[in-house]
């Protein structure tokens, strides 16, 4: 369900924009001076269609390598490195769940375009709107009740995540990125990451000590789908196309006719991706035989999501030089959504499987590490051995305006679930989101997509 409604509204996002650009010619050389991407200008829709296509198949394999492979990988690193598991999520494992992200914003670095960077950039700020704004709300329309929200886990990455922004925002403002700035990004995650080990410190002096920002695991026992974001809860590998997620506590006997459909049709999509990957990277679940060769399953893995950014960076850039597509609206939409597959993935799963706190903390969460690791690691490394970064973004306004975007959805989040919420009978949990919260996010998600597709 989650990844057919993600080609969905992908395919929908692309017919919007074929719909008031086909008449363009090809865009100019960037201002950094990198050639233009050359486009037939009597095909200019043609070249649009297929650069569409290619991302929607370029995510479903990004999506397989990174839930199937490299984040089974990690977890097997962290078991044998013997890394606490509030630890392992907010480092190893979020660097997993956020790979795309970072290698994305990796990619468009080294490449040095300005196109590619500010794709990239947009890119993080789009999945941020989607981790505040749509996956909550399909996570408060599929969960059985209403969704109930841990406040101590939400307060902590909230207030590391706009503590992010702000650093991002100070080291945009001048349009040259240096490498104390950059590092300022990375030291902003090294101290998230003292947060998360400080407690685990003093539950380690301390047995009997309790630590009310630490998430609760939850209880029930779901698919493989949510172990990338949970490796120590326990699984039940149920073989279905990918993307067809199935909870052992919600039976899929009342899916439609037409959602099997597209399952099957995911699943034959899917088969090529598939057998590559079974020739050439070693699987690592729990069972695998292969299980030992972790290591070359983890770089290699990395390899291949460098090299799917690197192809969707190309189509991106493709896409907009054929409709006269601004990068930032390319990067805000697809990228973003595409690279947010995984994480919609895990977090509808788990909230149709009653885990609601697990589900929302889990898109919050992941968004730390875009800011922080996804754009001030690979600055940081370029700082090192180029210098200066020089990055006008070509929109500033529209920088200022997706950040306000995204507090109005997180505002809407958490204001009900922190603020406006009476108290359950659980300590610390507060009564969250309900299906008419849902909804008003919904439309907020769909309502600055269209804005933006109309704006620029």
């Amino acid at each position: 369900m989650p990844l057919a409604l993600k080609s969905l509204t992908l395919a929908a996002i692309a017919a919007c924009v074929a719909a008031q650009s086909t008449n363009v010619t090809s865009s100019a050389a960037n201002a950094t001076g990198a050639a233009p991407v050359v486009v037939n200008v009597d095909h200019p829709t043609l070249y649009a269609i297929l650069s569409v296509l290619a991302l929607l198949y370029i995510f479903l394999g990004l999506a397989i390598v990174c839930d199937d492979y490299l984040v089974p990988a990690i977890e097997t690193l962290c078991e044998k490195l013997k890394i606490p598991e509030e630890a392992a999520g907010a480092s190893f494992l979020a660097f997993g769940s956020a790979a795309p992200e970072i290698l994305l914003n990796a990619v468009a670095t080294a490449e040095g375009k300005l196109e590619s960077m500010e794709s990239s950039l947009s890119a993080i700020l789009g999945s941020a709107i989607i981790a505040f704004a749509l996956i909550p709300a399909l996570c408060s329309l599929v969960s059985p009740t209403t969704l109930t929200i841990s406040w101590g886990p939400m307060i902590r990455d909230s207030v590391v995540y706009i503590l992010s922004l702000g650093t991002l925002v100070y080291v945009m403002q001048d349009s040259v990125v240096d490498t104390t700035q950059s590092a300022l990004l990375v030291a902003v995650y090294v101290g998230y990451m003292l947060v998360i080990y400080v407690p685990i410190w003093f539950r380690a002096e301390d047995p009997n000590r309790h630590d009310e920002f630490v998430t609760p695991a939850p209880d029930h026992m779901v698919d493989s789908a949510l172990a990338p974001h949970h490796p120590l809860l326990p699984t039940t590998v149920q073989p279905a196309a990918y993307g067809a997620t199935e909870v052992s506590d919600a039976p899929a006997e009342n899916e439609s006719a037409c959602l099997e459909v597209t399952r099957q049709v995911v699943d034959v999509l899917s088969r090529p991706f598939r057998i590559l990957f079974a020739y050439t990277l070693p699987e690592c679940n729990v069972d695998a035989p292969t299980r030992s060769y972790y290591g070359f399953t983890l770089v290699l893995s990395i390899v291949y999501v460098a090299l799917f950014s690197a192809a969707a960076l190309y189509c991106t850039r493709l896409l907009t030089a054929s409709l006269h597509l601004s990068t930032e609206v390319a990067g805000v939409t697809l990228l973003a959504l595409g690279s947010q597959i995984p994480d919609t993935i895990a977090s509808v799963a788990l909230a149709r499987a009653g885990h609601a706190d697990a589900a929302v903390c889990n898109a919050i969460g992941s968004q730390v590490i875009n800011v922080t690791l996804g754009s001030g690691l690979p600055w940081f490394i370029y700082n090192l051995f180029h210098g200066d970064i020089q990055m006008p973004y070509a929109q500033e306004t529209l920088l200022y305006q997706l950040l306000a975007v995204i507090i109005a959805a997180y505002l809407l989040l958490n204001l009900r679930g922190v603020f406006c919420a009476c108290c359950t009978k659980s300590k610390g949990f507060f009564v969250g989101l309900s299906a008419r919260d849902g909804i008003a996010l919904l439309v907020l998600y769909v309502a600055v997509n269209i804005w933006l597709m109309i704006k620029l």
